[in-house]
């Protein structure tokens, strides 16, 4: 899996930092693929000094409709139509901006934060499952 393979697939949209909660941020990408394609929990941020099954992961992911205005699925319901492009939010604990996600597509290094669009704040909240 290259960096190269996952430009072609994946469209970083934003990373987000969540105000309610310390060291969480929200991640939206444009993945040229359908929602039922997506392996949304084998998106996980990398680290050699962990075991794999301790590296962060991609959760509670959010179906956004094409501009990113409206929850059209989420991680109980995928969205009722399963197009070829699915615009994707999830969030991530203790995100490392120096190391890069890991998904099918290949290897994605994110930009940094920015604050939150309004248009994710109406539509989307952060509910701490701890």
């Amino acid at each position: 899996m290259s960096e190269n393979s996952a430009k072609e697939k994946v469209n970083i949209i934003g990373v987000y930092k969540v105000d309610e909660a310390e060291d969480v941020y929200l991640i939206e990408l444009m993945i040229d693929d359908k929602p039922s394609s997506i392996d949304v929990h084998g998106i996980q941020q990398t680290d050699p000094d962990l075991d794999e099954d301790d590296w962060q992961a991609a959760f509670d992911e959010y179906y956004l409709n094409a501009d990113g205005t409206e929850v059209i699925g989420d991680y109980c319901d995928l969205p009722e139509d399963d197009t070829d492009k699915t615009r994707l939010c999830f969030f991530m604990y203790l995100f490392d901006f120096n190391k890069p996600l890991r998904t099918q597509y290949g290897i994605i290094n994110l930009p940094k934060s920015k604050k939150m669009p309004k248009r994710l704040g109406e539509i989307i909240e952060f509910d701490d499952p701890e």
